[in-house]
């Protein structure tokens, strides 16, 4: 079974999957370490898979966003995505308000 997202095809049940079953943390804090505790949300530190997975998860952190024109391009661009770090553009304050507003709506939606 597979499942097309961002435009590509990831199979269930390939070894990402094996990846991202049921990882655990500990914390340590000076001297004291934690008993294990299961880690359930967000990419695993460290893991090669993370940048990608993460990437694939806020693909759609722009959707509604109206972006600036680049004329290049011959296309509006609400904003640019690398590795954990967003920008949004926009055109004015107001336009920039409007995006950020959206940015948060959608962070709060995503529970990040």
């Amino acid at each position: 079974m597979e499942t097309k997202y961002c435009g590509a095809y990831i199979q269930k049940k390939c070894d990402l999957k094996g990846l991202c079953r049921s990882p655990k943390l500990i914390v340590k804090i000076g001297n004291e370490i934690s008993e294990k505790s299961d880690y359930n949300f967000g990419v695993r530190q460290g893991c090669p898979t993370s940048p990608i997975l993460f990437n694939f998860y806020i693909n759609d952190i722009f959707d509604g966003i109206q972006g600036v024109f680049v004329p290049s391009l011959g296309k509006r661009i609400p904003g640019q995505i690398f590795a954990n770090d967003a920008e949004a553009i926009a055109d004015s304050a107001e336009q920039l308000q409007v995006a950020l507003d959206k940015i948060s709506d959608w962070s709060n939606k995503q529970k990040i």
